[in-house]
C-alpha cells in the first residue's frame, strides 16, 4: 500500500469558487456520495470571526450547494455539513479502492488529497476516472506506507472517545446520540465518521488476508 498526495481542480465546483474568493483553507474531514450525482462533506474552516458569516453566506448562495449546516466551534472556526447536487471527485473516490485520510482546499481553487491506495492498480483507476470526469490532476508524492495510522485525526478522536466512553462495550455504556452531543454534530454524521473509520481499521487488519 502507498500514501499518495494529489492536487485536484474539479470542474464547476463550489470548493473551487469559494477557494478563489477566500484565502482561508477548507479542511474536508469526510466526503461521501449523495443522491445520483452529488456529494456530502463534513468540513472544518479555521476562519477568524469576522470572515465566518461571509464564508457561510458564499457557500449557501453557491448554485451547486443544496443544504448547509454549519456551526461555530470554540476556537473561532466553523464545523459543518455541505450537501451538493454534483461532486464528480468524491463519487470517483467512493467507487475506488483508495481511502482519503485528509483533504484541504488551496487558494488557487484546487484541493489537496492525501490518500491510502488499496489493491494493485487502484490509483491508476482513480486517476483515469477523475480525468474522464474533467478533473485536472497533479501527483505531488507517492511513498510506501509505514506504520502510520490510516485514520484521520477526526476519526481517531471520535473512535477513541467512543471506546473510552464504553460505546464498544456490551452492553453499551453510551449511545450514538450522547456521543453526537459531545462533538456537536448530528447522529447521522457521527455514524458515517465511525463507520468509515472502522472500515479503514478493518482494511488495515484484514485487507491482505482476504
Amino acid at each position: 500500500m502507498m500514501e499518495v498526495v494529489l492536487r485536484i481542480r474539479m470542474p464547476d465546483n463550489w470548493v473551487k469558487d469559494i477557494g478563489k474568493e477566500f484565502s482561508t483553507p477548507i479542511q474536508f474531514i469526510e466526503c461521501i456520495p449523495h443522491g445520483k450525482s452529488g456529494g456530502r462533506g463534513l468540513i472544518k474552516i479555521d476562519a477568524c470571526n469576522e470572515l465566518n458569516d461571509k464564508i457561510v453566506e458564499a457557500i449557501r448562495n453557491h448554485p451547486d450547494v443544496c443544504k448547509v449546516e454549519i456551526s461555530p466551534v470554540k476556537n473561532g472556526g466553523l464545523l459543518g455539513s455541505i450537501v451538493t447536487d454534483k461532486c464528480v471527485a468524491c463519487r470517483a473516490l467512493a467507487s475506488s479502492d483508495c481511502f482519503m485520510t485528509d483533504a484541504l482546499s488551496l487558494g488557487d481553487g484546487r484541493v489537496e488529497w492525501r490518500l491510502i491506495t488499496g489493491g494493485d492498480g487502484s490509483l491508476s483507476e482513480l486517476l483515469e476516472t477523475l480525468e474522464a470526469s474533467g478533473c485536472e490532476i497533479e501527483l505531488k508524492s507517492k511513498t510506501s506506507l509505514s506504520n502510520k495510522s490510516l485514520l484521520t485525526t477526526r476519526q481517531e478522536e471520535i473512535i477513541r472517545l467512543a471506546f473510552e466512553k464504553g460505546y464498544y462495550d456490551y452492553p453499551k455504556k453510551t449511545s450514538m446520540k450522547e456521543l453526537a452531543k459531545l462533538f456537536n454534530i448530528s447522529q447521522s454524521t457521527l455514524a458515517e465518521i465511525i463507520q468509515r473509520g472502522e472500515r479503514k481499521v478493518m482494511e488495515q487488519q484484514f485487507g491482505n488476508k482476504l
